[in-house]
């Protein structure tokens, strides 16, 4: 039975990292059943209490315990040079548990970015202890580049080279990837692999009683003839806005009053939780929390009860199946976008970088985003044209989803490739 690794995302927190990695274990399960993962997680904690498949495994890989991994794995790595094994017994858990898999995968969803130069050191540990084990890498589809800043393109070089292979996310990505010098053959392109998600990969169980009773009330607010639109805030885009002297939290407001004088009905919830904590890293709670006491406070003509909340944990599969029925999809994270696209919904994109764009050009939907530096001016005119042209729209997304789902699979075709 085969044993493969899964790096770069998590099952708490993130929840497009969780898509990503549901979707990476579901796709491997299609071509070997009987295989068993584990999960390399920054939050194993949290992850192990989640997880309720037993053929998945939770390892730590924070930024320490990624060090640790890399001392223990050079010393693997010199000892085979003399012709020997070191034993289990001599090495940390997750250094002996991945060197017996047959693939690392890697579902950062953006790596080795000259924006993101404290992360790269990150992007590194992730993946060397892996190559020094001599552990096949495939860095499934992700955003990468630019690569101007020699501390980000050594590094990217280097491990671009000596992965198995690597997936670019889009047009921009391949781009950055031809500058950065590496072999053609090395790389492609692909769709992101949640495009490949189904919702029978779900890994995890939350708080399944409040999305029932949520999805009934929608249900009902449907039936009286209400087009329901979803918001999906980011914390990381109010953090960028309120660095530039924005305030994300009005702007928020503002749509969702818009919204309401449109008499649309709008539940605002989130694509990165973690319940209990007040922190905003992976946190898209701590916003809406903040957003609903603000219109409660000063409602500003905004109608209470034609506004609903997810104020609690939930999984990829929840998130989809309150997107689904909605008539628009207004979100500043990532994988929300993929989600209300893989969905057929409209969705507009009030994001930060070049990300956002290449997955839109997939569905010739470019115009569906904005930079959250030109969302005050922008974001309203944006979504009357959206629910204006809604039918098109969807059309549209309709028209092209098939080959972008084939391409986001296409990746796992490379399993029959790797050594066994």
């Amino acid at each position: 039975m085969s044993t493969y690794a899964v790096i770069g995302g998590t099952l708490w927190g993130n929840r497009g990292a969780e898509a990503m990695v549901a979707t990476t274990i579901g796709r491997v399960r299609d071509h070997d059943p009987e295989a068993s993962f584990l999960i390399m997680s920054y939050f194993p904690e949290r992850d192990r209490e989640l997880l309720t498949d037993p053929a998945v495994q939770v390892v730590d890989a924070r930024p320490k315990d990624t060090v640790v991994q890399w001392m223990f794995a050079l010393m693997v790595r010199i000892a085979g040079l003399v012709g020997v094994r070191l034993p289990d017994a001599m090495l940390p858990r997750s250094v002996r548990s991945l060197r017996r898999c047959r693939a690392l995968f890697d579902v950062s969803g953006i790596s080795f970015h000259d924006g993101r130069l404290a992360v790269v050191a990150y992007n590194l540990m992730c993946l060397w202890p892996a190559m020094l084990l001599k552990v096949p890498v495939v860095r499934l589809s992700q955003a990468m580049g630019p690569f101007r800043h020699p501390l980000n393109r050594l590094p990217a070089r280097a491990m671009t080279k000596r992965s198995f292979h690597t997936f670019a996310r889009g047009r921009h990505t391949a781009d950055h990837l031809r500058r950065l010098g590496v072999p053609d053959g090395s790389w492609r392109v692909a769709a992101d692999i949640a495009f490949a998600y189904r919702s029978s990969d779900s890994l995890t169980s939350e708080n399944v009683e409040r999305v029932d009773e949520l999805s009934a009330h929608l249900d009902r607010v449907r039936a009286d003839g209400t087009d329901v639109v979803a918001v999906v805030p980011s914390s990381l885009v109010m953090q960028k806005m309120t660095t530039e002297g924005a305030d994300y939290c009005a702007l928020l407001q503002r749509l969702i009053r818009h919204l309401g004088d449109r008499g649309v009905h709008v539940v605002v919830m989130p694509n990165a939780t973690r319940a209990g904590v007040e922190g905003l890293r992976n946190n898209d709670l701590a916003v809406i929390t903040k957003l609903r006491d603000r219109i409660r406070t000063a409602p500003d003509g905004i109608d209470p009860s034609a506004v609903s909340y997810v104020d609690f944990d939930l999984n990829t599969a929840s998130i989809r199946r309150l997107a689904q029925p909605c008539t628009l999809l207004i979100t500043s994270r990532f994988h929300a976008m993929v989600a209300g696209l893989a969905l057929e919904v409209p969705t507009l994109v009030m994001g930060w970088s070049h990300k956002y764009e290449e997955i839109l050009e997939m569905f010739g939907c470019e115009a569906d985003a904005v930079d959250f530096s030109g969302a005050e001016r922008h974001l309203l005119p944006m979504t009357d044209r959206m629910l204006d042209e809604n039918d098109a729209i969807r059309e549209r997304i309709r028209k092209n989803l098939p080959d972008v789902i084939a391409s986001a699979q296409s990746q796992f075709d490379l399993l029959d490739r790797l050594p066994t």
